[in-house]
């Protein structure tokens, strides 16, 4: 019988590189060409996370509940990309409160009574990420800008957690978080966001600003890691699911970025770029 990836030696960093390369370029791709093919591959990251959220948080009834929050949050990812953005996240909050009445009035399931923050908790990133990419002139670049903020802010954090180590954030949540990787997160995101700024997005703004909103951005893609951990910690899984390789699930790969979306997304409809 042949060997797993694991069993040939290829270790967890090792897995994650690998499996970066391949995502990231497609990414990018999907990001670059626009229109539909980003809304596509919004529509599929989408999808699968709503899989992962529903199979983790209900216990009866999964396939019912994960063919409703799947079917509604493409519907409004599908309004969205037709321009009825208002509707797109009402659409969304209708998904919520429609797991609300499910789980907290169906007296004979007694279902998480947070469930109902997995559609708000992926659609409403999603939908953001889709309105950078098209409603402004500078969509490309500042799509691609939030991606490369989340990826330093993870290579910041991993190499500098695992470098220096020390006090952790919140052992209880997760256990291998230390506050010198969030450091390291927060300077990695500060030069990239400066960097971004200075070859793709031409703002006029101090550079100090530009890397303060930088390191902001990291503190919520780390504040996603850990919503994330303290809802798989709630359920006892250690991924979402093994859909990615050295990654877990597609919830584990973007737990940063449906944090930092919305934000970008609100920070550039302020500014009005």
């Amino acid at each position: 019988m042949g060997q797993s990836v694991s069993e040939r030696g290829l270790s967890s960093l090792q897995l994650r590189v690998l499996s970066a390369a391949v995502l990231a370029p497609i990414a990018v791709a999907a990001v670059y060409l626009g229109a539909e093919f980003f809304a596509l591959f919004l529509a599929i990251a989408a999808a699968a996370m709503c899989f992962e959220w529903c199979k983790a948080s209900f216990i009866h009834n999964k396939n019912s509940y994960i063919f409703l929050v799947i079917s509604w949050i493409l519907f409004s990812i599908f309004l969205a990309y037709e321009e009825y953005v208002f509707y797109a996240f009402w659409c969304v909050i209708i998904c919520a409160v429609a797991l609300i009445a499910l789980t907290w009035l169906r007296k004979e399931e007694r279902e998480w009574k947070g469930a109902f923050i997995g559609p708000l908790y992926i659609g409403i990133p999603v939908l953001s990420l889709l309105e950078i990419r098209e409603a402004y002139e500078l969509g490309l670049v500042y799509t691609l800008t939030l991606f490369l903020i989340v990826w330093a802010t993870d290579i910041g954090a991993y190499f500098f957690g695992r470098s220096i180590g020390g006090p952790k954030i919140a052992p209880s949540i997760s256990p291998n978080k230390t506050w010198a990787g969030l450091i390291g997160g927060m300077i990695c995101s500060a030069i990239t966001a400066a960097l971004c700024n200075a070859y793709l997005l031409h703002i006029e703004i101090s550079e100090i600003w530009i890397a303060l909103a930088g390191a902001c951005l990291a503190v919520l893609a780390q504040v996603g890691d850990f919503f994330e951990s303290g809802w798989k910690r709630h359920f006892g899984i250690k991924d979402a699911s093994n859909l990615i390789p050295g990654h877990g699930g597609v919830l584990d790969r973007l737990d940063g970025v449906l944090f930092v979306a919305p934000a970008l997304y609100g920070l550039i409809y302020l500014v009005g770029k």
